[in-house]
């Protein structure tokens, strides 16, 4: 009898054993799918994308450079100007030409 309870001993520890593995791994998973939704996922799916007109303000820079409205001076002002203003849209949004946008997202009207 003493060594039908060993024999058996060994097994019930295998069973315990698996058992502690397959809840750790539940926790873990839990754990790491929970950080990624709410600290991974949430930051990138708050982008917002917006949309500059920069086609029309080029063509009206042009075409006050070529009527002399602008100078030279005032034409590269105007542009870093443009620059600026993209660079301080900040990183949460994404700027692509309003040439590209169908519909639902805020255009940026560069008229001066």
């Amino acid at each position: 009898m003493t060594e039908e309870k060993r024999e058996n001993k060994p097994e019930n520890e295998k069973k315990f054993n698996y058992l502690v593995i397959i809840l750790l791994n539940i926790v873990v998973t839990t754990a790491s799918l929970f950080v990624y939704h709410n600290y991974i996922l949430k930051p990138q799916q708050s982008r917002s994308i917006v949309g500059i007109d920069i086609k029309g303000f080029l063509e009206k820079q042009k075409s006050g450079l070529v009527n002399g409205k602008i100078s030279e001076e005032q034409f590269k002002a105007n542009m870093d100007k443009l620059e600026a203003m993209v660079n301080d849209l900040g990183k949460r949004k994404v700027v692509v030409m309003s040439d590209v946008i169908l519909r639902g997202a805020e255009i940026i009207d560069l008229s001066q």
